[in-house]
């Protein structure tokens, strides 16, 4: 894997029968080994993966990353629910076709749009991996409890982000112009359902061994969000060795982008 992959980010946009249009970035090798398919968590985009999608391509997999429903720059009338979220996933790999393996990787919230899209369609998903996230919900923490009360009270967006991030204590160089652009485009209702799945979805962990999928957990050194035993017992009932990325915090495809590549292509080959 070369230091700067030279595969270009490309953007697409896939228009769904509901009214909602996805927005997709996309890299494509010449000759691929299968397709990825990445999903950002809550307050998240498909820019999360903009370092890691090169690097997939370098390695001859297809990637593609976009926007849940609602968030940054996919548009949609709604409804917001965790289903609609994956139902959306399976819709966009319908609409991409693919008659080679297909993987999908989710982040944090994207994690359990990613249990959902499995438990949708098991037979479409060659393995899905879990990057910082669970087999279920939290249950009502501090900071997401700060949001769901903020969202009922109307308040901008933008300014419970800001709040959301000091009570996890991501204040420093946070938030930048982007990030308070994608949150000021996204929608309430689509934050929403995010906080009320993160907080009330139960653990899966079962109905989704029962899949026959090969599911594989990813987490960084430093990660927070969900508790690190509760992801390494996951990644035991799955039978997998969860692997852990040194110096890595929630979003390893932010902090270490080439490594968090090789631990998820590793992931892929081993099915080969």
């Amino acid at each position: 894997m070369t230091e700067s992959p030279s595969w270009p980010v490309e953007t697409a946009v896939v228009d769904l029968d509901d009214g909602t249009s996805l927005a997709l970035h996309l890299c494509s090798p010449d000759d691929e080994r299968g397709v990825v398919i990445l999903i950002h968590g809550i307050f998240g985009s498909k820019e999360d993966f903009d370092t890691v999608l090169p690097a997939l391509a370098e390695e001859g997999f297809s990637a593609c990353a976009l926007d849940l429903r609602g968030c940054y720059e996919s548009t949609s009338p709604g409804p917001f629910s965790l289903e609609v979220f994956a139902e959306d996933v399976i819709d966009l790999v319908d609409e991409i076709g693919s008659d080679i393996p297909v993987h999908l990787v989710g982040q944090g919230f994207g994690g359990l749009v990613a249990e959902e899209a499995a438990l949708l369609e098991p037979d479409f998903w060659d393995s899905v991996t879990l990057v910082s996230s669970g087999p279920g919900g939290l249950g009502r923490t501090r900071p997401l409890g700060y949001v769901e009360d903020a969202l009922a009270e109307h308040r901008p967006l933008v300014e419970i982000h800001r709040e959301f991030l000091d009570l996890l204590g991501l204040t420093v160089d946070h938030p930048s112009a982007f990030v308070d652009e994608r949150v000021a485009r996204t929608d309430p209702h689509a934050v929403t359902a995010m906080i009320d799945a993160v907080e009330h979805t139960p653990d899966r962990s079962a109905q989704l061994c029962a899949t026959g999928i090969d599911f594989h957990v990813v987490y960084g050194e430093h990660s927070d969000s969900w508790p690190v035993d509760a992801q390494v017992a996951m990644a035991r009932k799955f039978g997998a060795d969860p692997v852990v990325l040194k110096g890595c915090s929630d979003h390893p495809a932010e902090d270490r982008p080439e490594a968090t590549a090789r631990a998820l292509v590793q992931n892929f080959l081993e099915l080969d």
